[in-house]
């Protein structure tokens, strides 16, 4: 059932204007419609009035003549993301001018009413100012991709570097620094939004997963560091308790074949011990008390042989 529900079609709409005949266009919409690992936004525009209820009984056909395939439209869609963050009034009006505009605008998607002289920065201080406004249009910058350079950076600052909103800042910015758009900022535009649909459908679930990935490494660490720190336990004590048994047993255990010293240690181990010295069900072999203790340890078991016999 699952796999059912991640392959089937959603669809949502996400903003939704009349236009009152502009251009002959009454009414358009834009819908973000995703299925398996595809995500993509389409937009609509209506000769005729239409009412909400029907904007969400298109035919997939629609959806797919549709695809929000230009360079407008995408910027349109990053702007209309913002809008919901502190970085532009909510009131801003978002929109594409297209045909004949008025002395001092372009053509194609555009923000009227975005200044906002309280928004904060990561120092608490106002992210611009008239004066940044100013300045960057004597440097004959346009105002709104300047700002957004300044939006990109605060984002970057606040540790959100490839965050949505970093790729809707980094998206609009990328449209707003020249006119025209040059080509590679064009593609490098596409590039980005594409990723960003991306992000958009799968980062929560992706978060979760690999968040679960990464506690299930740290458990794995952390018992990893455990069962080191017990080994490592169990073979001081085995060297203590060895030398006690050499000072009692003397020559007979220290001259023995190392076979046979492990296999005494292990016999007086398990019995001082025998819910320490136990895994899976198995008393450890005489193989671990020969390779890490008998072996590994010979100093070890000198020095503390020394020790006892100098109390």
């Amino acid at each position: 059932m699952a796999d059912e529900d991640f392959e089937k079609k959603q669809s949502e709409l996400v903003n939704s204007d009349s236009l009152g005949g502009f251009l002959g266009i009454k009414h358009s919409a834009q819908y973000y419609t995703k299925a398996g690992v595809s995500s993509l936004y389409s937009d609509v525009y209506f000769l005729n009035d239409v009412k909400e209820g029907d904007l969400l009984e298109l035919p997939d056909y629609i959806l797919s003549d549709t695809l929000n395939k230009d360079l407008d439209s995408t910027v349109v869609t990053c702007l209309l993301g913002l809008k919901n963050t502190k970085y532009m009034p909510s009131d801003a009006t978002v929109g594409g001018r297209h045909g004949a505009v008025q002395d001092g605008e372009r053509e194609g998607a555009y923000a009227d009413g975005w200044e906002d002289f309280e928004i904060s920065g990561q120092l608490g201080q106002p992210l611009y100012t008239p004066e940044t406004i100013k300045a960057a249009v004597q440097q004959g910058e346009h105002p709104f991709g300047a700002v957004m350079w300044l939006i990109v950076r605060d984002i970057c600052d606040s540790g959100e570097f490839l965050s949505q909103d970093w790729y809707r800042a980094r998206i609009i910015y990328e449209y707003f620094r020249e006119y025209p758009v040059p080509p590679e900022n064009a593609y490098l535009i596409g590039e980005l939004f594409k990723e960003f649909c991306a992000k958009q459908m799968f980062e929560g679930d992706l978060r979760e997963y690999y968040q679960g990935l990464l506690k299930a490494k740290n458990r794995r660490k952390a018992g990893t560091v455990s069962t080191k720190e017990k080994a490592e336990e169990l073979r001081v004590f085995c060297v203590g308790l060895f030398a006690k048994m050499a000072n009692s047993l003397g020559a007979r255990l220290m001259l023995a074949p190392p076979e046979l010293q492990a296999e005494e240690l292990r016999s007086v181990a398990i019995e001082e011990r025998p819910e320490d010295f136990i895994r899976a069900g198995k008393y450890y072999s005489k193989e671990w008390f020969l390779r890490n203790v008998i072996e590994d340890r010979k100093l070890d078991i000198v020095e503390a042989v020394e020790r006892i016999r100098g109390e």
